[in-house]
């Protein structure tokens, strides 16, 4: 009998699932059928923007959309066709004209081949930025042009990229995410913004770290060996702002912001992004390790009061004789999908945060601002 129920909620729920598939398809046709219908209507010689970001079908002819973009001129476009259908950029649709007027192109699961990259890079004059996520790349990427106006370049698990050669004499902000990638940075004067994240923690040997104004990093995925990595780092003499996203624990973190702090004499403001996934309430202890910097503003997103998070504040106010406000923010971390979204909701009590919050504010300064939220 016990059989026979389990086969027949398995055929139910076989059942449900195929209405709705059907019906996602058909709101899926809906809704492709009313884009065609937009763009013929669309009268205007030229576009400033036009992004496709949806899951499209897969007899879905996405082609004449951008040979649409490329016709209309667009300056920003923003492509995006779902994880599951595989695209690959045409090469021949941009050679059918002349396509000098993008700005921004943004790909996500979106293949761009070597002649492709290259076209880019040396026939779309005014490109200064170029966004690949989840997309499939050269194993080599060259990053270089005697025209070459790149601005900002993100790159965000780019699995099939191996190397990287830059030479970009324009480009201002650089991004990667992702494993182990052999980097050669060969000029890169104008460069103050960079952020690094997956497993890569090599990032600490690049040349143009002391010009960096701007420095992001997320540790969460090369625990706890980014602290030898950040013992490597030179003096971050120009860094005015720093943004850590890093999982709260009873060391690591503490000695990662100390590290970092340590190295950045002329740092403004240290925002501190925290998935506190195992927080521990543990009796605080004082954490030593000797830092004097010129630290004006901290910033910690995801605060729940933790012993590590309140040993941080205790710390930075020892060490930053010059700070002059404190911003908590004790809503959600900035990674939930980290932790089982059910459990995740269950531990996060924003209001029980926030009376930690209130006393944490008992050991501040009163002449320190201090904004909770």
């Amino acid at each position: 009998m016990k059989d026979m129920e389990r086969d027949i909620n398995r055929a139910a729920g076989r059942q449900l699932q195929m209405a709705m598939e059907i019906m996602y398809d058909a709101e899926r046709q809906t809704y492709t059928n009313w884009i065609n219908e937009l763009l013929s209507s669309l009268k205007s010689s030229t576009l400033q923007g036009l992004k496709f970001w949806f899951h499209v079908g897969t007899g879905c002819d996405v082609d004449k959309w951008v040979h649409f973009a490329i016709q209309k001129k667009v300056q920003k476009l923003e492509l995006y066709f779902g994880h599951t259908f595989e695209y690959v950029l045409p090469l021949h649709l941009f050679k059918l004209a002349s396509f000098n007027s993008l700005y921004v192109l943004c790909l996500k699961f979106i293949t761009v081949t070597k002649e492709m990259l290259e076209y880019l890079l040396c026939c779309c004059p005014l490109l200064e930025t170029l966004s690949l996520v989840n997309s499939g790349v050269p194993k080599t990427m060259k990053v270089s042009g005697p025209s070459l106006r790149l601005k900002c370049l993100e790159l965000v698990r780019c699995w099939e990229l191996i190397k990287l050669d830059i030479f970009a004499e324009n480009l201002v902000s650089f991004k990667y995410y992702g494993s182990y990638l052999d980097t050669e940075f060969k000029s890169v004067p104008s460069l103050v913004e960079a952020t690094f994240g997956g497993s890569f923690v090599e990032f600490t040997r690049e040349s143009f770290l002391p010009q960096i104004k701007v420095l992001k990093l997320d540790i969460t995925q090369n625990e706890p060996e980014v602290i030898y990595w950040l013992s490597q780092l030179p003096k971050l003499k120009n860094l005015k702002h720093l943004e850590l996203i890093a999982c709260v624990d009873d060391g690591i973190t503490l000695g990662a912001c100390a590290m970092l702090l340590k190295v950045s004499p002329s740092l403004w403001r240290f925002t501190l992004k925290i998935l506190n996934t195992k927080p521990t309430f543990r009796t605080e202890r004082k954490f030593s390790m000797e830092c004097q910097c010129s630290l004006k503003e901290l910033e910690l997103v995801g605060f729940c009061g933790a012993a590590s998070e309140v040993e941080l504040v205790l710390y930075i106010l020892e060490h930053a004789v010059e700070l002059k406000k404190i911003t908590i923010d004790t809503r959600l971390p900035t990674k939930p999908k980290l932790k089982p979204l059910g459990e995740h909701f269950k531990t996060w009590d924003h209001e029980e945060n926030r009376k930690r919050v209130r006393k944490l504010q008992e050991k501040i300064p009163h002449w320190i601002e201090f904004v909770y939220l």
